[in-house]
């Protein structure tokens, strides 16, 4: 438990955690606090533009963002800190110009999309500037987490978002305080990004990328990169889209609707967030095992990670899926019209991003091919299947989607690790914790049903959570203990 590759996947994983799950939460505060100072409608304006943007950034960024960290930690591991550079330098080349494009055509192409998507001209001055200062700017943010990810600083990254978290929930308070809205809800984020960018590049890079001798430099040919980068691009960008869809989608048809969908995709993702940040820890982690001819012997150390992120990601899963009005009603009671979609978003959320890890095994096995046609299959179905339901039924119709596709991508990038690098993961290792999390559902129903008290029942549900995880042994005492030595160590350095 205590070799290397533990050491750093464990501690990758705290710190990604600890962005992760900081980031999401100061996410939803920032949009909590935004829906108790901006008009539902006007809310919804912000959150089409920016699911909008997220939308390009998927695209431009995201993908590059795998690709920088997948082989910066590749290459540090084989000790060319010459070829590490000349990924950075590389992938931000990429990543700059595709989003500096995709920002100028939506930009240009905003007031059409403004008028016959959204039936709402005033719409295309916020989507013209989320596309112009927000795009660029999370690209490079995003590209700059992959050097971090790669290069096994984890602090780096989580300090990075959380100044953008900060830097955009601070400006976008004081712009809507004067009046601004929507508008200064934009405004907060493209700034809050640019301030964390300059930051991360100026200050945080040079402390990441290991020193080298010019003369010395690799002459590693970096087509393969282009190659990855380009099935990341796609497949990435698939998914960043299939999970803005629905926010896009039902603001053509109500602004509000699009506002509580966007709230309610919000808090499932803090449920996730846990796990997707260990799927960003894993994918450094593998391709460094994966390049010294390790990778059987990685997979117990995986099995183990995704016991205990279950079991902590558990926590939170039970608070939400008790009573999911009585969370959205401490908001607004409006909001509460999204508490089935949250629901099954959140149940949606939990199995996205175990699939999620699963496929940062296949990038790290160089499967970025059997990555893209997962991506591209599972994202297609949920786009189609928004299309198709939200009109009918609405917030529930693109939150149905959305689970639809999660247990599509969850399935197949399991038979693609099967097929293609004959690996599987331990059974075990996702049924003890889920047998736990069951048995916690139960008690908090049971007693929401004979005391009608949901905090009462909810605390109920998380104590026997915690000792239906004992009784299954989810996790033992010496693993707890070896991973509250490792925050310890880590916390005094």
């Amino acid at each position: 438990m205590t070799n290397k590759p533990y050491q750093k996947l464990a501690m990758g994983s705290y710190y990604l955690i600890l962005s992760n799950v900081s980031n999401l939460l100061i996410g939803a505060v920032f949009w909590i606090i935004m829906a108790k100072m901006v008009d539902p409608a006007l809310l919804g304006h912000a959150m089409v533009a920016i699911a909008l943007a997220t939308a390009v950034i998927g695209f431009t960024g995201y993908g590059v963002q795998v690709t920088i960290s997948k082989y910066i930690a590749e290459y540090n591991a084989r000790k060319m800190p010459g070829a590490s550079r000349r990924v950075l330098k590389l992938g931000l080349t990429i990543g700059l110009a595709v989003s500096g494009v995709a920002a100028l055509t939506i930009s240009l192409l905003s007031g059409y999309i403004a008028t016959f998507a959204f039936s709402n001209p005033s719409l295309s001055t916020l989507i013209a500037l989320a596309a112009i200062a927000y795009v660029p700017s999370q690209t490079l943010l995003a590209a700059l987490a992959g050097v971090f990810h790669g290069s096994q600083k984890m602090e780096y990254a989580f300090l990075s978002y959380l100044i953008f978290e900060i830097a955009r929930l601070a400006i976008a308070i004081i712009l809507v305080l004067n009046g601004l809205n929507s508008f200064g809800i934009i405004v907060g984020f493209s700034v809050g990004s640019m301030i964390a960018s300059i930051f991360g590049f100026l200050y945080l890079v040079p402390k990441s990328l290991p020193r080298y001798d010019k003369q010395q430099e690799s002459e590693e040919g970096m087509k393969h990169l282009v190659k990855f980068s380009g099935f990341n691009y796609f497949s990435v960008g698939m998914r960043t889209l299939s999970a803005q869809i629905g926010v896009i989608f039902l603001g053509t048809q109500n602004f509000e609707w699009a506002a509580f969908y966007g709230l309610a995709v919000l808090i499932a993702n803090v449920i996730g967030g846990i796990l997707v940040a260990v799927s960003r820890a894993v994918l450094p982690t593998a391709s460094e095992e994966w390049a010294k001819g390790k990778k059987i012997q990685f997979m117990h150390l995986f099995n183990t990670t995704i016991r205990l992120s279950l079991l902590i990601s558990g926590f939170a899963f039970l608070v939400f899926m008790i009573d999911p009005s009585y969370v959205l009603g401490l908001l607004s009671k409006s909001y509460t019209e999204a508490s089935s979609a949250l629901r099954i978003l959140v149940m949606s959320s939990i199995i996205n991003a175990i699939s999620v890890i699963v496929i940062s095994l296949l990038n790290a096995a160089n499967r970025a091919d059997s990555v893209a046609k997962i991506g591209v299959l599972s994202s297609s179905g949920i786009i189609a299947l928004t299309f198709l339901l939200a009109p009918v039924i609405g917030i529930e119709g693109a939150a149905v989607a959305m689970f639809v596709g999660s247990v599509s991508s969850l399935v197949l990038s399991l038979v693609m690790l099967k097929v293609k690098e004959e690996l599987t993961i331990s059974i075990k290792s996702v049924a003890k914790p889920a047998i736990s999390i069951c048995g916690g559902l139960i008690v908090g129903h049971l007693l929401l049903i004979l005391v009608h008290s949901t905090p009462i029942a909810i605390i109920m549900a998380l104590v026997s959570y915690a000792g239906f995880a004992l009784v299954c042994t989810s996790t033992t005492p010496s693993e707890l203990k070896t991973l509250l030595g490792l925050v310890r160590r880590t916390a005094r350095n």
